[in-house]
């Protein structure tokens, strides 16, 4: 019995291991659409791959476009980047679910809800 749950527990981890996203699943653009008191604010996060890392920029909807300064696939398929627009840092946070993420942006100003999904 013990050498079952042994097996078994190794088999469970390395579905995790294998599981997490990798780079090239992210490299490209993808919509989003955050929700805040105000509104929705909607544009494109394109992600790219620079001297082995991930790297990219937020295009908002008005043309604004803010270079991200940490990109990182963090464990159970998080992806988590940060940008400073106008000298307040926002960090975001997704759950990558295939070709479509959700997730929550962080500031100053508070947490607002994130939603996307990769352009083809």
């Amino acid at each position: 019995m013990k050498k079952i749950l042994s097996i078994l527990f190794i088999v469970l981890i390395s579905t995790q291991v294998f599981a997490k996203i990798k780079p090239k699943q992210i490299i490209g653009k993808w919509n989003y659409t955050v929700v805040m008191d105000e509104g929705e604010m909607k544009g494109v996060f394109s992600f790219t791959e620079k001297e082995g890392k991930l790297a990219g920029e937020i295009i908002t909807e008005e043309g604004y476009t803010f270079a991200f300064s940490k990109v990182e696939i963090k464990e159970e398929n998080i992806l988590y980047f940060e940008f400073t627009p106008e000298y307040d840092l926002i960090t975001i946070s997704l759950k990558v679910d295939g070709e479509k993420f959700k997730g929550t942006g962080s500031s100053n100003g508070g947490d607002a809800p994130i939603t996307g999904e990769k352009i083809k």
